[in-house]
């Protein structure tokens, strides 16, 4: 059930959503950024995703202009971004943007993402460039692409790096702004995936239908950073899992020679990071859990107690690159 409600469009083009689950300060400041300054041409609306304390009182009395609407339980990046997009369709925006909450990004950056979907009827998917938060301020996403024959998501750190002629631009969810009429063709975000690999599914199913997407030069968005043994164990799992969902279900079959043993390897390599950098085992214990459900084809809300076999763990851990080889025939 859906509480609240958003106020008439009036003269907004584009609806930007950012969801809140227990981490109202972030929220916030997010907020004081890209509310900044008086901008008609854009709504902002924070959904709740079931914290554990509703936010909304401190959201309307810092920004009253913010619509803020609230779920009972947590219904994902996809589930709830989902809900604010429907909401967005119905109401004739022309633009939904996505906006991580613990991202800092301006209203001209946002508007410079409206104008370049303004600029070019086909394009169906604008994205800020995304730098870290931390001093300096290092590439995060700044463009991407996604590579069929080595199965692998490319993120160059040049903004100007060349894309193969053909391969889908890959995205990042984090400030994306979508054109309401190619949503309208593709659909909503995939709630399979829950949180985790759902952009790079949007990214693929824009491709296929023929928009194109961008990275907008005088679009800034600074976006916190962790390195991957420093992720919750429930980004762990969603993370390993939903790698096997996406190649599986987009990857062409004239490429699909080899996935199994590039998602293993590449599952191996960040477990052995894990490891290395002392993760810890409830963290170790997820992303193996996480291994296990993808394998198995495993989708939607993650379950409530993250658990893999015992014999799963422990051979992964004794004979890291044999467990590779049988799981590879395995998953075949």
């Amino acid at each position: 059930m859906l509480e609240g409600q958003l106020k008439p469009r009036g003269p907004a083009r584009m609806l930007v959503s950012i969801l809140n689950w227990d981490h109202v300060e972030e929220t916030l400041t997010c907020l004081a950024d890209a509310c900044a300054s008086d901008t008609p041409e854009l709504r902002f609306v924070v959904l709740d995703n079931g914290s554990r304390v509703d936010p909304r009182p401190q959201v309307a009395a810092r920004f009253a202009q913010v619509d803020c609407l609230r779920v009972p339980v947590n219904l994902g990046f996809t589930g709830g971004h989902n809900r604010v997009m429907q909401l967005a369709l119905e109401q004739g925006y022309e633009a939904v943007l996505l906006l991580n909450n613990d991202c800092q990004i301006s209203a001209a950056s946002l508007l410079a993402l409206l104008r370049a979907l303004d600029a070019d009827p086909g394009l169906g998917a604008a994205s800020a460039l995304i730098y870290r938060r931390q001093q300096p301020a290092i590439p995060m996403m700044v463009a991407g692409h996604i590579d069929w024959a080595q199965h692998r998501s490319i993120r160059p750190n040049d903004p100007q790096a060349l894309q193969p002629p053909g391969s889908p631009t890959l995205l990042m969810g984090t400030a994306l702004a979508l054109r309401c009429s190619a949503l309208r063709q593709i659909g909503l975000l995939d709630d399979r995936y829950f949180a985790y690999y759902e952009d790079n599914e949007l990214s693929a199913r824009l491709h296929a239908a023929g928009w194109r997407a961008a990275y907008v030069p005088g679009a800034l968005c600074l976006h916190e950073y962790k390195p991957l043994q420093q992720f919750s164990t429930l980004a762990l799992y969603l993370l390993t899992r939903n790698a096997w969902l996406f190649w599986r279900q987009h990857t062409p079959a004239t490429s699909a020679r080899g996935l199994q043993r590039h998602l293993l390897a590449r599952a191996l390599e960040d477990f052995g990071l894990l490891r290395k950098n002392q993760a810890g085992a409830e963290r170790e214990a997820a992303f193996l859990a996480g291994l296990w459900d993808g394998l198995r084809g495993r989708s939607g809300p993650p379950p409530a107690d993250l658990r893999h076999p015992a014999w799963f763990g422990a051979v992964l851990k004794a004979a890291p690159y044999r467990a590779a080889h049988w799981l590879d025939r395995l998953a075949a």
